[in-house]
């Protein structure tokens, strides 16, 4: 019961201004926008799921990403952050990436439920035309 409440407070506060001061304050303090990098470049892809999902990117934004990653990597070297005015602003970074291993994982969770399956629903039977004979 105490954790429920607890829970519920968290997610209060998560919502409140101060929370989202912090949570910006944060995201700058930790420096990736001034290298020109979006929160999903952080994403390791050491994972099957994670390694799945920059397949599914499109062309422009897997370009996109290879360039903001070298790039970083360049800076990283020279030790040098971008202009200012070429650093990565709020509304610019988007989450693109952590919907696509969203969408992967809930594919996995769909697969491995149906390859647990020990009867077919009766649904699904009435659907099924191969079954008739």
């Amino acid at each position: 019961m105490a954790v429920q409440a607890l829970l519920s407070t968290l997610r209060c506060l998560r919502s409140t201004n101060v929370a989202k001061s912090l949570s910006e304050w944060h995201h700058d303090a930790m420096g990736y926008r001034q290298k020109g990098l979006l929160y999903d470049d952080l994403i390791p892809e050491e994972n099957e799921l994670v390694q799945a999902a920059p397949s599914r990117l499109t062309p422009k934004q897997h370009h996109d990403r290879v360039f903001r990653h070298r790039r970083a990597i360049n800076l990283g070297g020279q030790q040098i952050t971008l202009d200012k005015a070429d650093w990565i602003k709020p509304h610019e970074d988007i989450r693109y990436l952590t919907p696509l291993i969203n969408q992967v994982e809930n594919e996995i969770a769909t697969k491995q439920n149906f390859d647990n399956m020990t009867t077919i629903p009766a649904a699904l039977l009435k659907r099924n035309n191969s079954t008739s004979a």
